[in-house]
């Protein structure tokens, strides 16, 4: 049973929690075989070392019991006296990383401290040259060795009684005749010195010698005023390390000791002016000194005046304890009468001036450092000092400070609590204080502060809950559990939400009388406070179930977060106001409305923008649950429907829509019409024609986001009153033909898409009448200007010139096609798409849209229309009556659909394959699938089976359907598109799946010639398709997949390529197409009935004037003769001659120094050398002469 038990203890661990040090025997055998540092495997195997170690950087204590060992490896090998002075460095260095990961106050423990070692490591001290960079671990880790060994119990005189026989080594720096405590200390000062890693190190050494009661009364003075003699006011290049030696030492030495320095240090740190630069580090030391100074002057001592809390057991908080609070206060009172006169030296009051001041400093580190040694040095206040020095700290939590202020103040009083330096007496000045940090968030240029703070208020609350007794506590609970709270469901930043949680916890757990407190922190744990969405939405209404945090939560989204300089934020809070809104609907309407609506006259953009979003989901919230309430209830009162009809119309008056804060204004109103609308508010006409002017405005703006807001309000506002009684048919008829004015627009495209859009969202009863009108617009901007123009479509003047780029107009054209199809439907006479007449037209538009490859300098944008026509045809296809499909339609469909399976854009490959596999497996079956069973075979039933964005696995399964004749063709115009262009992964898989085929079907390999030959045809001087197709053909000849066709004499393929090919770079006007071509005419080079005439093809190309394409010429025939020139008709003696020729011609020379060369060649081919058609001219006038 226990087996079992151990095995599910282990199967609730999270993954990356390690048991014990596994990797021991694998770092031993590393240690083992350590390489010189100036071996070339050392680093790798370093880096291995490294790696295997750091695993353990977050549990550390795991290697503890291996220490040990680890040490006295490398240790042995280090002392080794014959050890190479590469490899030493080397143990070093992983000796450094065990340092690192363990820290080296654990490591320090485990090294060893014989007296025999101090000489050792002071001998290599002394031989390594601090400024060298390489070797810095090696100092560092002797440093930490030496601060173990310092503190042997023996006289360090006596050491010099017993020195060994001087070595050879004698140190550039640290002479070894003199005595072992001076050869200490100036090493000391050496390392104090360097302002590197090793400089802290060197402080803490110095920290553990210069308090030796042997060496104190020696070189503790001389230390200090060496340092201090190093420093002053006019000092540039401070050293940090000698500032941490002394921090250090104030830090470990006795206090009788250090007593006589005090007035002497303090007064040097205070005259150095630290604190006035922009340096944290020196400032950061700087406290450190005077806290501990500070410390010096005071006797340790624990304040008997301070609050103690009688219980610290978490069961008995949770069970109230009712005599608890009795006990401590008790305890308190006691303690005081024992209090004992204490006397304070002047000194203090200089230190705790500088310490407040500190609070206020720029640096984290320094405020946090300085709370810390003001909650240690006011512990050893008597009472009235201590209560001036915390009156101090809260004077500086007060608005004229700047946030560095409140932060360091929030974190002194957290440290003063946890102390139980604050009494209950001073909760009450401090917890609205408090209040204001959780919510502290100020803008400051164009960024916010206050982030800190809310986390170190967050600090504060949980010290509080740690420090009182829940009875002192108890007049407060409901201030502070509704602020944790608030902050941990709806601040912006992560860190702050994850710390209120943990606060609300801790003061669950330790007070036991927050209200509904261990239902709402098993909510708002550490991973769901962590998403942003999570909390506003979910937490929150969670929360708002209990009522006594309900008005809260509202009263803080309604104050401060409606008006928060973040968009997101304030999007999310009116969503968040909507959920609460159906927990205190009256709450919401008699209060929050009106403070809402009175807020939209301020000139804070961002207030009003967050004010009219949430006011349309409060609205939309409250009249649903007017409508669900059986009772008839209205939470919205005559009034307040008056104040939200004329709300728009008076932004309207005031220009409120225009310039840069216009946008967020429109983008707010939107959703405000959108929510009104679905909520279908009691409106004015006045106020319809206000909200439409603005639907209006907003539709021709450029920003996407808010015309597709529009054109959602647009949609809600036809729905909800365009389609009453009292409406009038003109006035819905004049919007649609303003709209289809608009669309014609050819100046903007974003103008077109806002009217198309509109038109797509239009509803059915305003559709019908209007449909013929509004189809043929859609029809028309779904087509490129040359496509409508050949359908009949494009009539009257000619469109702007750029128009044909407006490739996102036209898809957003595609989807309001469909839309209109799917509003009107199928039932009805000529007014809906049972008409055939209408149906055949969109079918026909979506598949001429198909054809769309628009390029720009964005690359192929016609991809989104072709992408939106592919899913508008299989909506279509899959939800119309089968009899309005026609055959050739389907046909076309389902090649289209295969066709763009095949090309080069993986998104829009992977849109196509999948909508085909559907379309094939779709229930019920559709009509009209050419071989159905075939293809029902090839793809597989589930869609998901496939990933259809990868090539390697979409490739393969296209490629069978060459064996159909019916989809062959175009299946090979998209794969030449594929295989011929240059990704070389694409074309890797594409041809892989090819040429595959071609092997394991060899009967198909005439037909699919012909194909390929019937598209280069069709396509000629088309380059979109001509130029993937010469890389294409270059590639299948030179697969040796075609051979067969190709020495066929019966078959024209051949020919026909060739004749092709010629005609495609007729007057060789494109170098890249004509350079692109010789490859294919080399290929073709291996069918020795063409050979002769495409010799004489390439060597046009090595006269040409084009510098890249003699020298692709050169390069690929001298390829191609190498392969082929046993089946071309040059005489085999030529070949070696040619090949020479070809490969050390410099083709890059004048064409008067080229030509002469390609004649040569041309006569050892045996060919007729090409002449210029103004030469063959004048030859033929010569020859007649004669």
């Amino acid at each position: 049973m226990s087996n079992c038990g151990e095995d599910g203890k282990e199967e609730e661990l999270p993954a990356n929690t390690l048991e014990h040090f596994t990797e021991l025997a694998e770092v031993l055998e590393m240690i083992d075989n350590i390489k010189s540092i100036e071996v070339a495997s050392f680093e790798r195997e370093f880096e291995q070392y490294a790696q295997v170690l750091t695993r353990y950087q977050e549990q550390p204590h795991l290697l503890d019991p291996h220490l040990e060992v680890l040490l006295n490896k490398l240790l042995g090998k280090i002392r080794q006296p014959d050890l190479p002075e590469g490899e030493r460095h080397a143990a070093f260095k992983y000796l450094y990383i065990i340092s690192k990961v363990r820290t080296y106050k654990v490591l320090v423990k485990f090294m060893p401290h014989e007296l025999s070692d101090l000489e050792f490591v002071l001998d290599l001290l002394g031989q390594q040259d601090p400024k060298e960079f390489a070797q810095w671990e090696t100092r560092y880790i002797l440093l930490l060795w030496m601060s173990i060994l310092v503190l042997n119990p023996f006289h360090m005189s006596r050491l010099d009684a017993y020195e060994t026989p001087a070595t050879n080594s004698i140190s550039n720096h640290i002479q070894s005749k003199t005595t072992k405590m001076e050869r200490i200390y100036e090493l000391i000062q050496v390392y104090v010195s360097t302002n590197d890693t090793c400089s802290s190190m060197a402080a803490y050494l110095a920290a553990k010698y210069f308090v030796r009661s042997d060496i104190k009364d020696l070189y503790l003075e001389r230390f200090l005023d060496w340092i201090i003699g190093q420093h002053d006011a006019n000092t540039v290049n401070v050293k940090f390390g000698q500032l941490a030696a002394v921090a250090a030492i104030l830090k470990h030495g006795k206090r009788e000791d250090l007593l006589p320095y005090a007035d002497k240090l303090l007064q040097w740190i205070t005259s150095c002016q630290y604190k006035d630069g922009n340096d944290f580090l020196k400032y950061k030391n700087y406290v450190k000194i005077i806290q501990r100074i500070g410390l010096v002057h005071l006797k340790p001592r624990i304040a008997s005046w301070r609050y103690k809390r009688g219980t610290r057991s978490l069961a008995t908080n949770l069970r109230q304890a009712a005599g608890a609070g009795g006990e401590a206060t008790a305890a308190m009172e006691s303690s005081l009468d024992e209090g004992e006169e204490i006397l304070v030296p002047d000194a203090i009051e200089e230190v705790i001036e500088e310490l407040l001041q500190a609070l206020r400093s720029g640096g984290n580190d320094i405020r946090w450092s300085a709370a810390k040694g003001l909650g240690r040095v006011t512990n050893r206040l008597p009472k009235e000092l201590a209560d001036e020095v915390i009156g101090s700290v809260i004077d500086i939590l007060n608005p004229l400070e700047p946030h560095e202020a409140w932060h360091g103040g929030c974190l002194a009083l957290a440290e003063l609590a946890k102390r139980g330096l604050l009494l209950p007496h001073r909760l009450e000045e401090l917890v609205p204080l408090l209040m204001q940090a959780l919510f502290y968030d100020e803008m400051k240029g164009y960024m916010s502060v206050g982030q800190h703070i809310r986390d170190s208020a967050c600090y504060m609350c949980w010290a509080f809950a740690r420090a009182y007794n829940p009875d002192d506590l108890k007049p407060f609970v409901h201030k502070i559990s509704s602020g944790l709270l608030t902050v941990a469901v709806f601040d912006r930043e992560v860190n702050c939400r994850r710390a209120a949680s943990a606060a609300f916890q801790e003061s669950v757990g330790r007070l036991g009388n927050f209200p509904f407190g261990i239902e709402i922190s098993t909510t708002t744990d550490f991973y769901s406070v962590g998403i942003r969405q999570n909390s506003y939405l979910n937490i929150s209404d969670y929360i708002a179930q209990f009522e006594v945090y309900r008005e809260p939560l509202i009263n803080h989204l309604v104050q401060r977060k409606v008006n928060h300089w973040d968009l997101t934020i304030r999007d999310l809070t009116a969503k968040a106001l909507h959920k609460l809104s159906l927990k205190e609907p009256e709450y919401m309407a008699a209060v929050v409305l009106p403070q809402l609506l009175a807020k939209t006259d301020t000139i804070d953009i961002n207030c009003r923008h967050g004010c009219v979003l949430a006011m349309g989901e409060i609205t939309l919230a409250l009249r649903n649950l007017e409508q669900k309430s059986e009772n008839s209830v209205a939470y919205l009162s005559n009034q307040r429907i008056v104040e939200l009809n004329e709300l728009v119309q008076s932004f309207l008056d005031r220009n409120f829509y225009r310039g840069m804060s216009g946008e967020l204004m429109k983008s707010c109103t939107t959703n405000f019409i959108k929510n009104c609308s679905l909520a279908k508010l009691k409106v004015t006409p006045e106020c319809l024609v206000s909200w439409q002017k603005v639907i209006d405005s907003c539709l021709v703006t450029k920003t996407n986001s808010i015309r597709s807001s529009a054109v959602d309000a647009f949609a809600e506002l036809c729905r909800s009153y365009y389609g009453s009684e009292s409406r009038q048919s003109q006035d819905n008829e004049a919007i649609i033909s303003a709209y289809l004015k608009g669309a014609e627009n050819d100046l903007e495209e974003h103008i077109r898409m806002g009217y198309i859009a509109a038109l797509g969202v239009l509803p059915d009863f305003m559709l019908r009448p209007h449909l013929p009108r509004v189809l043929d617009s859609l029809v028309k901007h779904s087509l490129t200007p040359l496509q409508a123009v050949l359908v009949g479509e494009m009539s009257g003047d000619r469109e702007n010139i750029q128009a044909y780029r407006w490739s996102e107009a036209r898809t957003e054209s595609v989807k309001a096609l469909t839309k209109v199809v799917k509003t009107v439907g199928y039932e009805g006479g000529s007014d809906s798409f049972s008409e055939r007449g209408n149906f055949n037209k969109v079918v026909d538009c979506l598949l001429k849209a198909l054809d769309e490859y628009t390029l720009d300098n964005r690359g192929d944008i016609g991809a989104w229309v072709r992408e939106a026509a592919m899913s508008s045809l299989y909506e279509i296809v899959t939800e119309c009556p089968p009899e309005l499909l026609s055959s050739e339609h389907v046909h076309e469909i389902v090649v289209g659909f295969m066709q763009q399976a095949v090309e080069k854009i993986d998104r829009t490959r992977g849109l196509g394959g999948r909508l085909a596999c559907q379309l094939v497996h779709h229930q019920p079956r559709i009509p009209h699938i050419r071989a159905h069973e075939k293809l029902l075979e090839i793809f597989p039933e589930d869609a998901n089976a496939v990933l259809w964005l990868f090539a390697d696995h979409t490739f393969p399964l296209f490629c069978e359907l060459l064996a159909c004749p019916d989809y062959s063709k175009r299946v090979l115009l998209g794969l030449s598109a594929s295989i011929g262009q240059l990704t070389e992964s694409l074309i890797k898989y594409a041809s892989t799946a090819l040429f595959q085929f071609l092997r394991s079907n060899p009967d198909t390999v005439p037909r699919l010639c012909s194909e390929i030959v019937e598209i280069f045809e069709e396509n000629l001087l088309n380059e979109r398709v001509t130029y993937p197709m010469l890389s294409f053909l270059d590639i299948l000849i030179g697969s040796g997949t075609v051979e067969s066709v190709l020495h066929d004499e019966t078959h024209p393929f051949a020919e026909d390529i060739f004749r092709l090919l010629n005609l495609e770079v007729k007057g060789y006007k494109k170098l890249y197409k004509t350079a692109t071509s010789i490859s294919a005419y080399c290929q073709l080079l291996q069918v020795t009935r063409l050979s002769r005439r495409i010799l004489s093809k390439l060597s046009v190309f090595l006269g040409l004037q084009h510098v890249h394409v003699r020298k692709t010429a050169a390069t690929k025939l001298y390829e191609a003769l190498a392969l082929h020139g046993d089946v071309t008709e040059i005489p085999e003696d030529n070949i070696d001659e040619i090949l020479t020729l070809l490969s050390e011609t410099d083709w890059t020379m004048p064409l008067v120094e080229v030509r002469p060369l390609r004649n040569q060649l041309c006569h050892l081919m045996g060919i007729k050398a090409p002449v210029s058609g103004a030469a063959a001219t004048a030859l033929q006038q010569t020859n007649a002469d004669k």
